[in-house]
């Protein structure tokens, strides 16, 4: 049990004082996206999460910084009631993050809310990669480079 409280104590010391106060601006909405009370509580203390998911998402505070300080795109949009939920998707490594951020209305401030991590296996890893690559070659096949120098 002593291994469980230092993870929760390294956690919140990330969370509260390495990240809440220097966080980046976000490039998919061009705004800082503020680390908060309320997302550490729906992480942390979530009464219907198992211990065992709490210290996967806290372990992994820095990947989900991460996603956030580099994702250019979210991909889920979900409207509930004046909030609005922005998830943000990326896998590192072999886990899918899932980064979800709350906003009042689309105007109002970006606020963490929730962070969830889920290891893929070899194989789905290598389905993902061929249709990652399915995908670009047939982005390169229809959008040909045109030549810079035009010849006469």
């Amino acid at each position: 049990m002593n291994s469980v409280r230092s993870i929760i104590n390294r956690a919140h010391d990330y969370y509260f004082n390495q990240w809440r106060g220097n966080e980046k601006i976000c490039p998919a909405f061009g705004e800082k996206i503020y680390v908060t009370g309320l997302g550490w509580r729906h992480i942390a203390k979530h009464p219907r999460r198992l211990l065992v998911d709490k210290l996967i998402r806290l372990r992994n505070l820095s990947l989900a910084r991460e996603v956030l300080e580099e994702s250019t795109t979210y991909q889920t949009v979900q409207h509930k009631g004046k909030y609005i939920l922005y998830g943000f998707r990326a896998i590192k490594g072999d886990r899918v993050i899932k980064v979800v951020v709350s906003s009042r209305g689309e105007e109002g401030k970006k606020v963490l809310y929730s962070v969830m991590f889920r290891s893929i296996s070899k194989q789905e890893q290598r389905k993902i990669i061929q249709h990652n690559k399915k995908t670009v070659d047939e982005f390169r096949r229809k959008n040909p480079r045109k030549n810079s120098k035009t010849r006469k």
